[in-house]
């Protein structure tokens, strides 16, 4: 079956006129978001702090760049997708010892696009370690965690 060529350009044309206005629409929902939520590093202000202006001493670390890396990669791995592993994100951070530590890991992590766990290029927020936490922990979970940042002055 086949449209006669009147028909064909009908639907062009109110594909035209419904398409482009919708794509405007998200479009700039997505700039006016980036614009206004975030930190100087790209982190959202709402979820994490900004990390631009940390200094990491280096006489202080007690994990090496490497370990730092794998850390984050395997925080990033428990919140991936669909379900927290919660068990790796306690044993993790149990193995960070220092502020500075902390803030290695945090670099090392990274800014990753957000959208409830999941990989999402266009529509995802960027957030560093400390903003992945917040949305993936619950507040109890968070409460685990925080007294530590807290004590370092890492607030979350």
């Amino acid at each position: 079956m086949s449209l006669s060529k009147s028909n064909k350009e009908e639907l062009t044309s109110m594909g035209i006129k419904l398409g482009i206005p919708v794509a405007l629409l998200g479009v700039g929902i997505l700039v006016v978001r980036k614009m206004f939520v975030s930190n100087p590093d790209g982190t959202s202000s709402r979820v994490a702090p900004s990390i631009k202006d940390t200094v990491i001493a280096k006489e202080n670390l007690t994990i090496s760049v490497s370990d730092a890396g794998i850390f984050a990669n395997t925080l990033y791995g428990a919140m991936l997708d669909f379900g927290t592993d919660e068990k790796a994100i306690f044993s993790i951070m149990d193995k960070i010892n220092s502020k500075d530590d902390m803030l290695l890991v945090i670099k090392s992590f990274g800014m990753k696009q957000y959208l409830w766990g999941t990989r999402a290029g266009l529509i995802g927020q960027n957030y560093n370690l400390l903003g992945w936490l917040k949305f993936e922990l619950s507040t109890s979970e968070l409460a685990k965690i925080k007294l530590k940042l807290n004590s370092w002055n890492i607030p979350i």
